[in-house]
């Protein structure tokens, strides 16, 4: 089972599964604008990389979603996850 945990000393997101780190997801908070930019998604476990990424941006939207903050994207890995599941920027 994943766990996303909110590294904001680094700007990260970070998933793991039971005691390793498999994906991480870089980002960059304007408070001012009550915005967040998604800027680089890495796999960091070869095993399963795109369902790691997929997991992990779907728990990102769902985070910058419940507060209130509009997402822009930079990262091809996100853009290609939020085309596919027809997930529009906010």
């Amino acid at each position: 089972m994943y766990t996303m945990l909110n590294n904001q000393e680094a700007s990260k997101f970070d998933l793991y599964l039971p005691g390793k780190l498999v994906a991480s997801l870089h980002y960059k908070i304007d408070d001012d604008a009550d915005e967040v930019m998604f800027v680089y998604c890495e796999a960091i476990d070869a095993t399963d990389p795109d369902t790691h990424c997929r997991e992990l941006m779907k728990r990102a939207l769902e985070d910058a979603r419940g507060r209130m903050l509009t997402v822009n994207v930079t990262c091809p890995i996100a853009l290609k996850y939020m085309r596919q599941n027809e997930v529009e920027s906010t």
